[in-house]
């Protein structure tokens, strides 16, 4: 049975967000990482790594022990994305590394556990890129295989590139779900999608 590690990321400096940190915006009385990390638990994962950078000691203290998460911190966070995803693969037991996004908060677990289940399905491809309407969406699936890839990786913005050079070994999974789209960057993001929901 293929093994899921969840590598959550919330280490971001949240810079294009005016007047606060985008994970600590509430949503119906519960931050938008909470709301995340609520979906990602209760999905069918080995394992949920939580890599922290900036507001570490605040992000940290509204996991619930209930969740039994496992945190690191990326020293690094001030670099990018790529050094956040290295952070948790670096920790990750499982067959295949799913990158979540922290800023996603509409997610379901059910969401999650449909990438999964499509990933298992998929023979002969060993990454997943849900796509909504022609626009690529989070979380992006990788295999244990690019592990090393992606550890060496030196682009800082995250794994897209990886992804382009290995177009062959990647699914495309065509979905009418906008959820997969719905991350949080701006004041103008969160307003539209909360007034949305």
């Amino acid at each position: 049975m293929t093994k899921f590690s969840a590598i959550v990321l919330a280490a971001g400096l949240s810079s294009r967000m005016e007047g606060g940190h985008k994970l600590l915006m509430s949503i119906d009385e519960k931050t938008v990482f909470e709301h995340s990390l609520k979906s990602i638990t209760a999905a069918d994962f080995l394992e949920v790594i939580v890599v922290l950078g900036k507001e570490a000691e605040r992000l940290e203290k509204l996991i619930p022990k209930e969740y039994m998460v496992q945190t690191v911190v990326n020293s690094t966070f001030e670099l990018g994305m790529t050094p956040s995803i290295q952070t948790g693969i670096a920790e990750a037991t499982g067959d295949v590394y799913v990158i979540c996004l922290a800023d996603m908060p509409f997610l379901t677990a059910a969401d999650y556990n449909q990438l999964m289940d499509c990933f298992r399905e998929e023979n002969g491809k060993n990454i997943l890129v849900p796509l909504y309407e022609g626009v690529k969406g989070n979380p992006v699936l990788f295999d244990k295989d690019y592990r090393k890839e992606i550890l060496e990786h030196t682009h800082p913005n995250g794994c897209s590139q990886i992804v382009k050079q290995n177009s062959k070994k990647v699914h495309f999974f065509e979905t009418n779900n906008l959820r997969f789209t719905l991350d949080i960057d701006t004041k103008a993001d969160f307003d539209k999608w909360t007034n949305a929901k």
